[in-house]
């Protein structure tokens, strides 16, 4: 019996332990509820307050961007509130920029581009401010010229009403005076008639008469020119510029009995001829080295035949250079090199001979220069142009003009 009491006893006993024991964890289980439920309401209160505030701005950002929209624009028509397209803005701002010559690729916002809008626009203003200034000044102008005009008007009203007077008083004898009028008008014009035919003719047989006597001019002066150019051919053996005072045979030098009072200038060539009569054998070439008033010192070169040596007597003959006359010569193609334009024109200078612009008939010389790469304009050609092919070559073949090429000119002449 006790035994029995006993074993009920730790029954008991163990199930107060359980009992307690689910109890301790039932406090902890609701203490632990209790806890989560605290943080979670607290998340939440946190969660709704974010809420709140991410509502507040995005009203906030609504709000400004509708009051942007509402001063930016291009917003459509039928939308509740005022929002902005932003790819039709882009569209009408690049066109809008396409009208300000001063806006380039850099100009990407409103921002930047309003001052150039602005000045662009204060420029325009000021030139409306200058062109009204001139419109008012046109006015004024125009004013002045009007009161003028209606001056004017009113004298030719006031002149016009003495002259309708003058009339009236002269109606009665009017239609006699328009008759004689009338017939001596006829007779004039008929005399008109008559020496307008006169005058016509008169200035037709001038003209004509002017044509023949300028194309016989020019054909008297092309004939002259060729026969002029003939006779030179024929004379040139036998014209002798000048000839050999003594010669160095050791030095290849010699003198010459012309110089500086014949307007010899140094680097002038000659041909040596021997001074035999009737003899038209080159030996050599002289060119000038030193000048003096009445002779000159020269350089021997290119002797033809050493066994016949250029000797005192010899007679030296350079065709260009003329110690009397006054010459004149034209250039024709390029020059470039040891022989371009600026030192040619002095060399010829100093000979006696002025270069003009323009062949004319008075020209004795047309020194004929290298083919042209380029055309009057300076623009490149695409095939050289040889200069007999320029119309002043063929003027100057027609009127007999001495032609001259550069390689001859080279000859006789040396810088």
């Amino acid at each position: 019996m006790n035994r029995s009491r006993r074993g009920a006893a730790r029954v008991h006993v163990i199930w107060l332990v359980v009992f307690l024991v689910l109890f301790i964890i039932g406090v902890v289980m609701a203490w632990s509820a209790s806890s989560e439920t605290e943080m979670f309401r607290q998340r939440a209160e946190a969660t709704a307050k974010e809420k709140a505030e991410i509502a507040e701005r995005d009203q906030a950002s609504a709000e400004a961007r509708v009051r942007l929209s509402e001063v930016v624009g291009w917003s459509p028509a039928d939308a509740a509130a005022a929002n902005t397209n932003l790819e039709q803005m882009k569209l009408s701002f690049g066109d809008w920029k396409a009208n300000f010559p001063n806006m380039g690729d850099d100009i990407k916002t409103v921002e930047l581009a309003l001052p150039k809008a602005k000045d662009a626009y204060l420029s325009q203003q000021r030139t409306i401010a200058t062109l009204n200034d001139s419109i008012r000044t046109l006015e004024g102008e125009k004013e002045a010229l009007e009161r003028g005009l209606r001056e004017a008007l009113r004298g030719k009203d006031s002149e016009i009403s003495n002259l309708q007077r003058q009339v009236a008083d002269e109606q009665n004898t009017a239609a006699q005076r328009q008759s004689e009028l009338e017939s001596r008008v006829a007779s004039l014009q008929s005399q008109r008639n008559e020496l307008d035919a006169q005058l016509r003719e008169a200035r037709n047989t001038i003209e004509a008469n002017s044509r023949k006597f300028e194309d016989e001019r020019l054909a008297a002066q092309t004939r002259m020119k060729a026969i002029t150019k003939a006779l030179a051919f024929q004379r040139e053996p036998e014209a002798a510029d000048g000839k050999v005072l003594s010669v160095s045979k050791d030095l290849a030098l010699g003198w010459i009995d012309i110089g500086s009072n014949q307007r010899l200038a140094r680097g002038t060539r000659f041909r040596v001829v021997s001074g035999k009569v009737g003899s038209q054998k080159l030996k050599g070439w002289a060119e000038v080295t030193q000048v003096q008033p009445t002779m000159a010192e020269v350089t021997f070169t290119n002797v033809a035949d050493r066994f016949d040596p250029i000797i005192e007597g010899d007679i030296v003959y350079n065709p260009v250079y003329d110690p009397k006359s006054e010459r004149t010569a034209v250039l024709c193609g390029r020059f470039s090199g040891q022989f371009n334009e600026t030192e040619l024109k002095v060399l010829l200078s100093n000979i006696g001979i002025t270069v003009q612009p323009t062949l004319g008939p008075d020209s004795d010389y047309l020194i004929v220069g290298a083919e042209l790469f380029v055309d009057a304009d300076g623009q490149a050609l695409e095939t050289p142009l040889p200069a007999n092919e320029l119309p002043v070559y063929k003027n100057a073949e027609s009127q007999g003009t001495q032609i001259v090429p550069i390689k001859d000119l080279r000859s006789y002449f040396k810088f």
